[in-house]
């Protein structure tokens, strides 16, 4: 797979990226065969991330919200030195939402303190001394979490210590998208990520003013958390945007993860 830039952070990413939530959480979710499922053993886990390396992706996705998978990542990553090691590997995670396994409910705080600590935890998790990315994991409130809740301000210090190399928010609404441009071109090191329709005229609007000012644009649920009628047409519809950095698609499938690849092929 070719890189592409993420925003202006200096960071190139795989169009495609891997989703991690299947290998740390199996409740609440809203993929094909609902909740229940048996977690992947370590094996499993590192076939996916061999398939994964070796069909070009270099990007990872995680979060607290995501059970053990941080944890797990962080474990194989320092175990597995075939898999390339921690430089090999272009790590996202989040802050602000935290995953209750026992009530299968999730809580919200994005006040700066939390915010600090999480991602302290993050790194001691992925057992790492830096982030790629980290980003605000939205409730819905958008705007008030950008401008209001001191979060962005608490990751930009972040950023200033060399703790992540780039700071955003995984929005909820398309007003949202509009206000993270605007909060986060300022930054110039801003990534959103989002939901996108390629044949949205709005969606492609918001991409290309991302693009424009230097913010990368990672796309989650772009298989429509695993619903999609047609995964390879959806995939090469997202990644065919030039102004896309990373459609991120998770699976427990060493199989989808070629066939993803595959998809890419004429784009």
């Amino acid at each position: 797979m070719e890189l592409r830039p993420l925003g202006k952070s200096g960071i190139l990413v795989s169009p495609l990226g891997l989703g991690t939530v299947k290998i740390g959480r199996n409740r609440a979710v809203k993929y094909p065969g609902g909740d229940g499922f048996a977690l992947p053993t370590d094996d499993h886990v590192v076939d996916l991330l061999r398939t994964a390396a070796h069909v070009g992706i270099n990007l990872l996705d995680t979060a607290p919200a995501y059970g053990t998978s941080e944890d797990r990542l962080g474990a194989l990553l320092e175990r597995e030195d075939w898999l390339g090691g921690r430089d090999r590997w272009v790590i996202c995670t989040k802050a602000g939402e935290e995953f209750d396994p026992a009530t299968a409910e999730s809580r919200y705080d994005f006040s700066p303190h939390t915010i600090h600590a999480s991602v302290e935890r993050s790194l001691r998790r992925l057992r790492t001394d830096h982030l790629d990315a980290v980003l605000l994991h939205s409730d819905g409130r958008d705007g008030w979490i950008m401008q209001e809740s001191g979060a962005v301000e608490a990751l930009e210090s972040l950023a200033s210590r060399g703790v992540t190399r780039t700071i955003g928010i995984s929005v909820k609404s398309i007003e949202g998208w509009r206000a993270a441009i605007d909060r986060l071109a300022t930054t110039g090191r801003g990534i959103v990520m989002t939901e996108f329709a390629p044949d949205e005229p709005e969606h492609q609007a918001l991409a290309l003013d991302s693009f424009t000012r230097g913010v990368g644009v990672l796309v989650k649920k772009g298989l429509a958390s695993g619903h999609a009628s047609d995964p390879a047409s959806s995939i090469r519809a997202i990644t065919s945007c030039p102004h896309v950095s990373s459609l991120i698609v998770g699976t427990l499938n060493p199989d989808h993860i070629r066939a993803n690849a595959a998809a890419m092929s004429s784009v």
